[in-house]
């Protein structure tokens, strides 16, 4: 493998910051608040803990590898597994993909437009995730190195704009909705969270530097206390009501003094989270379309990424009217599936991995 690396450390850190903590801030914090009520942020802590537990060895092997994550996982488990492995991932992806894609259309047509809500609106959306799989992985850091800021910025704004607004004492006392409540809103969040698996196929894609661990575990903690901080935030603010507010990004502040009086300065911050998030959906899309090029050997660069984005459109298109139940679905059936391959499998890959580091050095 050669020194040239496409990524470096800054923009993994950087990629985490400004694309992970987005997408969960949309329609999740009602759904959660709807089974665990002023308990859905121990859920979402549960959630946060499992994806810290399984970016440990992702890091160790990362920190090992000389070798990129396909590479590796043939060099592991063989060429056939590995290809079964990277199919199941590629199904991974596709149902990962398809609730925050519908989720922000919704938001879109209801929120933003909501005189006229269209199809055409988020069209264009589509274009732009076909650019981004049409492009080599660099373009995730050199996107990643302007987003961060974005995504902080948004995040914050809308903090300092709702936080008077809160009564924090609404969530206690801690546990009160039993464990049993706390656990279903873990499992009803599985497809929001994962996010370590990005994380897993950048292995042996970037230059681990001295530091590299605290750095990356840093940009994940402070990931994840924003995504903590918005669920305590939002439920302190509508408490018994919080499961009505189905766009929490837009509720959360609009009932602040400053915005009586100004108008919705908020937006600003609206605006800067919406714009990470566009490029936070075409993640899964992203590594959709590489999988398929590995998987079937494909060698023009526009057939896979059309591909991946096709899915999501036909998807988009024939069951939007449909969307409840397709999110039920994968909600209460596909959370099971989702947990093996965001958390076991990686951490068994990256476990085996290391093993075979291991051997090769004591056989060398």
């Amino acid at each position: 493998m050669t020194n040239k690396y496409p990524l470096n450390t800054r923009q993994v850190c950087f990629f985490i910051i400004a694309f992970l903590p987005i997408t969960k801030i949309f329609s999740l914090p009602s759904l959660i608040a709807n089974i665990s009520r002023e308990d859905m942020w121990l859920s979402i802590l549960i959630s946060l803990v499992l994806d810290f537990i399984t970016l440990i060895p992702i890091i160790i092997a990362c920190k090992n590898a000389r070798k990129g994550f396909i590479e590796l996982l043939e060099d592991t488990v063989g060429k056939k597994i590995s290809k079964l492995i990277l199919f199941l991932y590629l199904i991974y992806f596709i149902f990962k993909a398809i609730i925050p894609i519908n989720e922000q259309k919704d938001y879109v047509d209801y929120t933003l437009y909501t005189l006229r809500p269209s199809y055409a609106y988020f069209l264009p959306f589509f274009v732009l995730a076909f650019y981004i799989c049409f492009k080599r992985l660099q373009v995730l850091g050199r996107i990643s190195d302007i987003l961060w800021i974005v995504s902080i910025n948004g995040l914050i704004t809308l903090f300092v704009l709702s936080i008077s607004n809160a009564d924090f004492s609404a969530i206690l006392p801690i546990g009160a909705s039993g464990i049993s409540k706390i656990l279903s809103g873990t499992y009803n969040a599985l497809s929001w969270f994962g996010d370590s698996v990005f994380i897993m196929f950048f292995i042996g894609e970037f230059k681990f530097e001295k530091r590299s661990t605290i750095k990356i575990l840093l940009s994940f903690l402070l990931g994840a206390l924003f995504v903590l901080l918005f669920m305590i935030i939002f439920y302190s603010i509508f408490t018994s009501i919080a499961f009505r507010q189905r766009f929490a990004l837009t509720e959360i502040s609009k009932y602040t003094t400053v915005i009586s009086n100004l108008g919705r300065f908020d937006y600003i911050g609206i605006i800067m989270v919406l714009f990470s998030n566009v490029f936070a959906l075409c993640l899964p899309m992203y590594f959709c379309s590489k999988i398929i090029d590995h998987l079937f050997n494909i060698k023009k660069q526009w057939i896979s990424p059309t591909i991946s984005v096709c899915i999501q459109l036909i998807i988009m298109l024939t069951l939007s009217e449909y969307f409840v139940s397709v999110q039920n679905f994968i909600i209460n059936y596909v959370g099971v599936y989702f947990i093996f391959l965001a958390n076991v499998l990686p951490i068994i890959i990256s476990l085996l991995s290391l093993k075979e580091k291991t051997y090769e050095i004591e056989k060398g």
